[in-house]
């Protein structure tokens, strides 16, 4: 999962039907048939979550059960939401136990809220990936902003994810956290079977990651 080895094979970030909003065929073993037939490796299940879920430990069940009869490597893991002060949306009992997509769902519309929640997220020992990141529409990072965030990234050792719903993140910020030696992965956040894997929209990311230069 290093910088210059992305591989497609590999997607870290896949949604199920335990949402309200994914394709309701997207169970956990429709997902691995079809990560199967596509010759996908890993498989990371990152189903949104927060602190009041109640369908959990039926979701984690889930995926022992496929992963039991499966030659793929399954992850278990949620999206926790990146909350205003920077903790996330999950209890700790699951974002110590599982693997952890920590990515904004909220628009704060003030940039320095926006500063120190990444920054505190970041810093969580809990979580391993940051999601989809990206300024809001009302600000932009300067580039000793974007220093900060890249230095905080590679000191506490989290992905940054290539995210290929949303185009994420911007050309420049792939750039300087690449130059910072920032570790990135590829996540398809899927809400539905055949966008599991596909990751052509972020062709052009994939190519500045794993380029020489």
């Amino acid at each position: 999962m290093l910088s210059r080895l992305l591989n497609t094979k590999e997607d870290f970030h896949v949604h199920t039907s335990h949402n309200d909003h994914s394709a309701p065929d997207l169970n956990v073993a429709s997902a691995v048939k079809y990560a199967e037939e596509i010759g996908l490796r890993t498989l990371a299940f990152t189903e949104h979550v927060r602190r009041e879920s109640t369908w959990i430990d039926s979701y984690v069940d889930e995926i022992e059960k496929v992963d039991a009869k499966s030659n793929l490597k399954l992850i278990t893991g949620f999206e926790a939401k990146i909350l205003r002060d920077g903790s996330i949306d999950c209890l700790p009992r699951y974002s110590e136990a599982y693997f952890v997509i920590a990515s904004f769902h909220t628009i704060y519309g003030n940039k320095e809220i926006w500063m120190n929640a990444i920054k505190n997220a970041i810093q969580n020992p809990d979580v391993n990936v940051i999601g989809h990141l990206a300024p809001e529409p009302t600000f932009y990072l300067d580039n000793k902003e974007l220093i900060e965030i890249s230095e905080l990234l590679k000191d506490h050792d989290k992905i940054v994810e290539l995210n290929a719903k949303y185009h994420r993140p911007p050309v420049d910020w792939v750039l300087k956290f690449k130059e910072y030696n920032v570790k990135f992965h590829l996540g398809s956040d899927a809400h539905s079977l055949k966008e599991i894997g596909d990751f052509r929209r972020i062709h052009r990311l994939v190519e500045i990651v794993c380029s020489n230069s």
